[in-house]
């Protein structure tokens, strides 16, 4: 099947250039449709009333009141689900996520932290997270939490979340040591996150400038001679840092939510831990906190706290018996890892590159003590500090590196705006990334208000490279909150029947990607004239010929829910013929019989209010001559439909706009 949709990247003409030196004249939308078209930017759908307060309002007083509202979280409302009788299980947590995405007032946040969890990838795709939803839930709190907050606070709650830890198994994660000195068997350190922040959270593959190009390792070579960032020998090393890493144990029965959990902390019987004791108890670093007397299937709140550094498992640059590492040498190879330093990436202002140093102590001796002197509690407190403190610097060592402007740029723009974001309109995010405007680095409330006001986003009048393909489960809640559609639950919490087939069907679903790569990559390119025209488009990378035919599919049992013949007392949501009926579905969500009502019966009136509601006004062509969009509806429909029941045009007309491409794509 040949994918119309192309049709809208190639082609690629000159960017319009006016005002790209940093002057802003998008203060306010000029028009209801200029409201829209931000809206559906910003997020997960415009609703005709928000359309109307924005087009009385300005933009930046827009974003700054969506930044100053409060966060709708998830973890909490998953557990008083179960409070009240609900089971916490997967499909709950994605229909919550449903519930949040479409109904919450802070759409920008929550639309920023669906893109940052595109980044900061976390999967339930992984078996391990099967019984672990609330860990999950808290897992998209952080996002939300740290949404328009600073990148350097994401990188550290990210890099401390037990959902991430059990997802990169950088939890408990250990130490080089000899575990069989029969057979001189070692465990080693994993290195997988210590990869993975790197490559897709931070500082990528290769050398870039603030524009996204690839700095040139040889000017006197032909072409772009690539810059590593980083080697095998930096993973290894950052993955010695990223050790001793697990739940904390708060110790004893905890009430929580009227739920008795218990976590036993006790170095020995009778015995309770306190303070920095508690991280040198060996037993709370090996085990996950137990489920017990927790008959709702909650969780201890250990196991969803920020994890926390346990010594006697972090590599100190010294041997389980307190001697040092050799030291390193000069200059590579190294091929005798560990050495007592760690060489990481390095880019402290005033400093440069670095390696973090050994610890000045042996902490091995401190462990399981059952009642520490003050004296031994302030040397395991120097233990506990320099393992927080290196983890910390080589997060500021990522945070600091030129890349990291870049990379979240593109990433972010290509989420919200254009898959292919022209070279000044990346350096120029960047440049805010690098610098608010007051000094501070990271701001990403900041970075998302460039990135929606800049000139590339905010002009209309694009070339035909601009604009992205939209991702399938935002053309779905553009639906519902266009249509202004409902939930029959009261808890709002039944949008579409069926959550378990929903990723079979439109190819994602939140915090479901098949790997840490997302459901698509930022380079990807569509095989033909997009690839042909070196245009990236990442949302084609799941529009294949499954996830194409089968949204098409669903998408008109959603439309038609509740609209359709009658049997054995149900409404079939088919739509199929002009016996049809409303009944209300108890299952999913539906367009009110009055918002039905409200669209005109002329068919040129009804196509103009559902391209107001759907494309904000920019449906092509026509009607008087037929041409575009309007043209090919008026002429092949208008007498398709002569004597159809209204609500049968309206619905048929919804689908077929829902499904067009000029709807799929966003522009």
């Amino acid at each position: 099947m040949r994918l119309v949709l192309l049709l809208f990247f190639i082609t690629a003409q000159a960017q319009d250039t006016i005002y790209l030196s940093g002057f802003d004249p998008f203060e306010a939308p000029e028009n209801s449709q200029e409201a829209s078209r931000f809206l559906e930017q910003a997020t997960f759908g415009q609703v005709p009333q928000e359309v109307a307060d924005l087009s009385d309002s300005s933009f930046k007083l827009w974003i700054k009141n969506q930044q100053e509202l409060p966060a709708s979280l998830h973890r909490r409302d998953l557990e008083l689900i179960a409070i009240n009788g609900g089971t916490v299980r997967e499909l709950i947590r994605r229909e919550l996520w449903f519930k949040k995405s479409i109904t919450s007032p802070d759409q920008l946040r929550q639309r920023m932290a669906f893109a940052l969890s595109q980044i900061f990838v976390v999967s339930d795709q992984n078996l391990i997270f099967g019984s672990t939803q609330v860990l999950l839930a808290e897992y998209y709190d952080i996002l939300l939490k740290n949404a328009f907050g600073n990148y350097r606070d994401l990188l550290e709650d990210v890099t401390r979340s037990q959902a991430m830890g059990l997802y990169l198994s950088h939890q408990r994660n250990r130490k080089r040591e000899l575990v069989d000195p029969v057979t001189d068997t070692y465990i080693e350190p994993d290195e997988n996150y210590a990869r993975e922040i790197m490559q897709l959270f931070s500082i990528g593959l290769l050398e870039r400038n603030q524009d996204y190009s690839l700095m040139d390792g040889n000017a006197s070579q032909p072409g772009v001679q690539p810059i590593p960032t980083y080697d095998q020998n930096i993973i290894t090393n950052l993955s010695r840092v990223m050790t001793g890493l697990s739940s904390q144990c708060t110790g004893g029965t905890i009430n929580y939510l009227g739920v008795d959990m218990f976590r036993d902390c006790q170095p020995h019987s009778g015995d309770v831990c306190e303070g920095a004791n508690c991280n040198f108890i060996v037993s709370n670093f090996l085990f996950n906190p137990p489920r017990i007397l927790d008959p709702l299937g909650l969780l201890h709140p250990d196991v969803y706290s920020p994890m926390v550094c346990y010594p006697r498992f972090h590599d100190t640059g010294r041997e389980t018996d307190g001697s040092l590492f050799p030291n390193r040498p000069a200059s590579p190879p190294y091929n005798d890892e560990p050495y007592q330093d760690k060489r990481i990436i390095g880019f402290w202002p005033g400093i440069g590159d670095g390696a973090l140093p050994p610890s000045d102590m042996n902490c091995n001796d401190l462990n399981n003590l059952p009642n520490p002197t003050a004296a031994q509690q302030q040397l395991q407190q120097q233990c506990l500090d320099y393992c927080d403190d290196e983890i910390s610097q080589a997060l500021d060592a990522l945070f600091y590196h030129p890349n990291v402007g870049p990379m979240m740029a593109r990433q972010l723009i290509q989420r919200f705006i254009t898959s292919n974001p022209s070279p000044q309109y990346i350096e120029d995010i960047a440049g805010v990334f690098n610098d608010n405007g007051n000094g501070v680095r990271g701001d990403l409330g900041a970075v998302i208000e460039r990135i929606l006001l800049h000139p590339e986003a905010r002009l209309s009048d694009q070339g035909d490279d601009f604009g992205k393909l939209k991702e399938p489960i935002i053309k779905l809640t553009q639906y519902f909150r266009a249509m202004e559609t409902v939930s029959p639950d009261p808890q709002q919490m039944k949008w579409r029947n069926n959550m378990r087939l929903f990723k079979e069907f439109y190819g994602q679903i939140p915090l479901g990607a098949n790997s840490v790569f997302n459901f698509y990559t930022p380079d990807y390119q569509q095989p033909g004239e997009l690839s042909g025209a070196d245009l990236y488009s990442p949302e084609f990378q799941i529009l294949d010929d499954i996830t194409s035919v089968e949204t098409h599919n669903d998408s008109l049992r959603v439309i038609c829910s509740g609209y359709g013949t009658v049997r054995d007392g149900v409404s079939e949501s088919n739509c199929r013929d002009n016996n049809f009926t409303f009944i209300a579905p108890t299952d999913r969500a539906y367009i009110p019989p009055a918002i039905m009502n409200s669209i005109p019966t002329d068919f040129e009136e009804m196509v103009e209010a559902l391209n107001t509601r759907l494309m904000h006004g920019k449906m092509s062509g026509t009607f008087t001559p037929a041409t575009g969009m309007k043209g090919i509806l008026k002429t092949e429909l208008e007498a398709a439909f002569e004597g159809a029941p209204h609500a049968l045009k309206v619905l048929h007309l919804i689908h077929l706009i829902y499904n067009s491409p000029e709807f799929s794509v966003q522009r």
